[in-house]
Formats: structure tokens, C-alpha cells, sequence
């Protein structure tokens, strides 16, 4: 059975550059670099749950 894989959200507004390896995904891990297949992926549910309040603030 294959890992299931997170689907990070990076915010391009706060961190214009997306390093895989490096960048940290709004939910504070870092975005891992890709990987070659097509096992099973899932958004990231911390990511999800922070990704409503961080897009309210950036509303003006």
C-alpha cells in the first residue's frame, strides 16, 4: 500500500517564491519536493482549515 501524499497550500501574497524542500506551507511544514507517480494525494487538512482565515486577511 502507497503513502498517502499532502497537498500543501502555499500562499504566492505572503511568499512569492515557492522553493520545494524549503518553503513552509501555511500550515507550517515544508512543502516536499515532487514526487514522480500516481499514488493517492489529499489536500492537507491543517492546510484547509488555516487557508479561510489566512485569505480573510488579505481582504481589504
Amino acid at each position: 500500500m502507497a503513502a498517502v501524499l499532502d497537498a500543501h497550500f502555499h500562499c504566492p501574497t505572503c511568499d512569492p517564491v515557492l522553493v520545494r524542500g524549503q518553503t513552509r506551507a501555511i500550515c507550517g511544514q515544508v512543502i516536499p519536493l515532487p514526487v514522480v507517480g500516481n499514488g493517492p494525494v489529499r489536500k492537507c487538512p491543517p492546510c484547509n482549515a488555516t487557508r479561510r482565515a489566512h485569505e480573510k486577511g488579505h481582504r481589504r
